[in-house]
């Protein structure tokens, strides 16, 4: 194993924990279900409640799969043109 698969390898990991932890982080978008069964968060500040937070959550997860697919497509470039 090279130095690039090691080092990819490790960054892939990283990355798919990472991705596990945020996707299970989020809340759900059950809003028509609250809807249909009288829930219904019509104030303002209970329909805003921690919704910068849920956006970079969303937003962190986008950018860590980013960093995953280019991780994984940095490696396979690399260790099929060591070959």
């Amino acid at each position: 194993m090279s130095i690039v698969e090691i080092i990819g390898g490790v960054v892939i990991m990283v990355c798919a924990i990472i991705i596990v932890i945020a996707v299970m982080a989020q809340e759900g978008k059950q809003g028509a279900m609250n809807a249909l069964s009288g829930g219904n968060d019509s104030s303002y500040l209970g329909h805003n409640k921690n919704r910068s937070n849920q956006a970079m959550l969303v937003r962190f997860t986008k950018y860590t799969g980013i960093v995953f697919v280019a991780a994984t497509l940095i490696v396979y470039l690399a260790v099929s043109a060591m070959k």
